[in-house]
């Protein structure tokens, strides 16, 4: 809508408190808007305030659970912000999504591996290696884990 507009627009001309009061006002008129929740989170994130940003993210992924970039953001921003359990639960819908994708079973694994599950952790980046083989990253973080990248 017209208010989501009017706090892009402040956003870019770096009017923050504008931006902001427009973008709370779209929020208001329609809670449900993507895009809204997306642009409110970025215009926070770039003042620093991520801690709130993070559950905008968040909430557009819930809007759109669908939306491969919104899940693997919101899967993200949970993971800076030390919510392991709940980054966890995006990343396997991140999985489900595109399960041809290695980036997706390598986060997984990622998160996994952080959470002290080294055998899950394991057979997420060996999906990843089978997918994208010499992926550094991947066999990096299998290597750290002290298992062999072939079961």
């Amino acid at each position: 809508g017209i208010y989501h507009r009017l706090g892009d627009i402040f956003a870019r001309l770096n009017q923050w408190s504008e931006a902001e009061r427009f973008q709370r006002a779209a929020l208001e008129a329609q809670p449900d808007h993507i895009a809204a929740h997306l642009s409110y989170g970025t215009m926070l994130a770039r003042n620093r305030r991520t801690e709130e940003a993070f559950q905008y993210r968040v909430r557009a992924a819930e809007l759109a659970p669908e939306d491969y970039a919104l899940v693997v953001a919101a899967a993200s921003s949970l993971r800076l912000h030390d919510r392991k359990p709940e980054a966890e639960r995006w990343y396997r819908q991140a999985v489900k999504l595109r399960p041809q994708e290695a980036r997706a079973h390598t986060n997984l694994g990622a998160i996994l591996h952080l959470l002290g599950r080294t055998q899950e952790a394991a057979s997420s980046y060996r999906e990843a290696l089978r997918l994208q083989p010499d992926d550094l990253t991947t066999l990096s973080n299998l290597a750290k884990l002290g298992v062999p990248a072939i079961s």
